[in-house]
């Protein structure tokens, strides 16, 4: 679903904000569950996926949030 939204010009903005924040939940906890395992490259991967998916939260906030591929 990480990126699904990107391809859909119409979706309402509720449903785009929820997809986000599952995006941004799902990384959080992978970073977490990788850290704890001692994969800290990995974890640094999820940490940086879980930034993005914040600043499009912000966006979508600031009401400048675009689809990429639509």
């Amino acid at each position: 679903m990480a990126g699904a939204r990107h391809f859909r010009k119409n979706q309402p903005t509720a449903e785009t904000r929820s997809e986000i924040e599952a995006d941004i939940s799902s990384s959080r906890r992978a970073q977490q569950d990788l850290a704890a395992a001692g994969n800290h490259k990995a974890a640094e991967s999820m940490r940086q996926a879980a930034d993005e998916y914040l600043d499009e939260r912000a966006d979508l906030d600031a009401g400048t949030w675009k689809p990429k591929h639509a």
